[in-house]
């Protein structure tokens, strides 16, 4: 079993929900003749609220083809499937001319690429004034010991850093910060307590054993969130206007 397996079933594959999504895009102004990219889509629930809430375009990314279908299924279920259109590709090597986007969001699409690429990559996606909006997790203190970090730079490729030097990043790479909303912890323990049911459930049926790497990764890290993270780490959605 991988990621997908493991949570194609569940609502998200990232900590947060539509109330998180909502709080941070209330101060990003969206007109229903633009378009919005929407990367890391999953399973298409984040898109379908966006594409009905604004009343927009949304392309929907993900890098796994498996979630097309079901991207495509929750689009047409919840009332957007004119306005969702799913597609598969590489978030470092995305299809699409400049400015074709008035916001990009990513929800946890920018951990495997770290801030500055990210935000350098997808850059030219907006145009001047557009907004890339994404979630970074962080450290509170710059001298957060391993036990702290480990799990979730271990699905990173740089070292977690904290919100004063991801603001410096933001500000040197043509971005300025408008709006800034940290995901509350309960938000974060329902989303491991939605990941360790399943993973017990999983294990009830005799579908995967204790070993399997998806579930035994799943169940660390719901561990570390409880025992050590929480309170340590935080979940940060960054509003970013482009202005040069």
């Amino acid at each position: 079993m991988d990621r997908f397996e493991f949570f194609v079933k569940l609502p998200r594959n990232e900590p947060g929900d539509a109330t998180f999504t909502s709080a941070y895009l209330t101060k990003v102004p969206i007109k229903a003749d633009e378009r919005v990219l929407d990367l890391g889509a999953g399973n298409g629930a984040r898109a379908t609220w966006v594409a009905r809430s604004r009343g927009c375009k949304v392309v929907a990314v993900d890098r796994d083809p498996r979630y097309l279908p079901f991207a495509r299924r929750m689009a047409r279920e919840g009332g957007a499937g004119h306005l969702v259109v799913p597609l598969c590709a590489r978030y470092d090597k995305l299809p699409f001319v400049e400015h074709s986007f008035q916001v990009v969001l990513a929800e946890g699409a920018a951990m495997r690429m770290g801030l500055k690429n990210a935000l350098a990559l997808w850059r030219h996606l907006v145009p001047p004034q557009g907004f890339i909006c994404l979630t970074y997790p962080g450290v509170v203190n710059k001298k957060a010991p391993a036990e702290v970090r480990a799990p979730l730079e271990a699905r990173m490729i740089e070292p977690l850093g904290t919100l004063p030097e991801y603001i410096e990043t933001i500000n040197a790479s043509g971005f300025e910060l408008t709006h800034q909303v940290p995901l509350h912890a309960d938000l974060w323990e329902k989303f491991h307590s939605e990941n360790v049911r399943h993973a017990w459930a999983l294990l009830a049926s005799g579908e995967v054993t204790e070993d399997d790497p998806a579930v035994r990764d799943v169940l660390n890290e719901s561990r570390w969130f409880r025992r050590t993270g929480r309170g340590r780490v935080f979940l940060q959605a960054l509003v970013c206007r482009r202005v040069r």
